[in-house]
């Protein structure tokens, strides 16, 4: 790097405690006159949250277009501009105060990705403002857990209590919050999303839907008292729509999106957590979806037990979804004589459409 004129794209930093303060703001400060376009910068846990702290010249950064900071402290000082920055990750950071990420994403004006993720070391509650007009894809995250865990997702401490989000160009939505605090403050302007994961606890979450309607691919875990949204909202361009069965909501807000999805040509259904009681019970709707009469072609049901709802809910779609092509089964039992009975059960039920294929797992 001490060769003149040497151009350094992109720079990788794994740092513990043996890296002092002056040390990387060295190594940023001749990495920057180099022209750096791209820097992952990640502490371990040795340091962090201690000692991780970011050098100042980072935030005026011109070149910069790819920024992934990892177990950092952000503390945005009043000076900040990264007017080249279009990605930003930011994983498991310690913010200094409520502030620090409102002034530094004002100051991204070509900011494209933005990913958030929480630390198990800041347990506060956020808000999050976000009014960047160049924005295309965001995404918030829960703290890491392990895959195998058996505490129950939905119960964290910590969580986004406040969301305003004006994003005119946002073409993907993904947001995971289980603390039970979850709240919209205002959406003004996503009108432009395709591409949606919602997984939050929410008491009404009519407006976060309403604002989704030009979505054409969404997977919805919610949980919420009702399931409520404006009169006339229709989902014209959905087309693939997942959700999941663990809350005992699921199966209300399922109705509710093929009614107003007339385009629907996908469906899955996944258990992606443990389930809740009670578990919810079938009411026949009083008429026919639309997708099930024109568009509807692939069920894919994942992790399915065989429940009364489910048997009833998989035996409406065989007897009313004419341009069914595939539905694909794949079990929750490893129980051999489980399995046969399911399968028995699904290929003696009745399907109107005479190509539908059937497969089980």
């Amino acid at each position: 790097m001490s060769r003149e004129g040497l151009v350094l794209q992109s720079l990788y930093l794994k740092l513990g405690r043996q890296c002092s303060y002056d040390d990387i703001a060295i190594w940023f400060g001749i990495a920057v006159k180099r022209g750096l376009m791209e820097l992952q910068l990640e502490y371990d846990d040795s340091s962090y949250p201690r000692d991780s702290f970011l050098p100042k010249n980072l935030y005026t950064c011109e070149t910069l277009v790819v920024l992934k900071l990892k177990k950092c402290y952000l503390d945005v000082p009043d000076l900040v501009c990264l007017r080249s920055l279009k990605t930003l990750s930011l994983k498991g950071m310690i913010y200094s105060n409520a502030s620090s990420l409102l002034r530094l994403l004002p100051n991204c004006p070509v900011l494209e990705d933005l990913f958030i993720q929480q630390s198990y070391y800041h347990s506060c509650a956020l808000s999050f403002k976000i009014i960047l007009p160049s924005l295309k894809k965001l995404s918030f995250l829960p703290k890491r857990r392990k895959k195998y865990s058996m505490i129950d997702p939905w119960k964290d401490s910590s969580g986004i209590t406040g969301l305003v989000l004006d994003a005119p160009s946002l073409k993907y939505l993904h947001i995971v919050d289980r603390s039970g605090g979850f709240s919209v403050s205002e959406i003004i302007n996503i009108n432009a999303v395709v591409k949606a994961t919602i997984e939050v606890i929410l008491s009404q979450p009519e407006k976060l839907l309403h604002s989704l309607v030009s979505v054409e691919h969404i997977r919805l875990c919610l949980s919420a008292t009702e399931v409520v949204y404006p009169v006339g909202s229709c989902f014209h361009r959905l087309k693939h729509l997942e959700v999941c069965t663990c809350k005992s909501e699921w199966l209300d807000l399922f109705m509710h999106l093929l009614e107003d999805s007339p385009s629907l040509k996908v469906i899955k259904i996944n258990q992606c957590h443990p389930v809740t009681n009670p578990r919810p019970h079938w009411n026949q709707p009083g008429s026919v979806p639309r997708c099930f009469s024109s568009n509807l072609e692939i069920l894919e049901w994942v992790e399915y037990g065989g429940t009364q709802e489910e048997k009833e809910l998989s035996t409406y779609i065989f007897k009313t979804a004419v341009c069914l092509k595939k539905a694909s089964f794949t079990a929750k039992s490893i129980d051999a004589n489980k399995k046969l009975q399911m399968l028995q059960e699904l290929a003696l039920s009745p399907r109107v459409s005479p190509t539908c294929e059937l497969v089980f797992n």
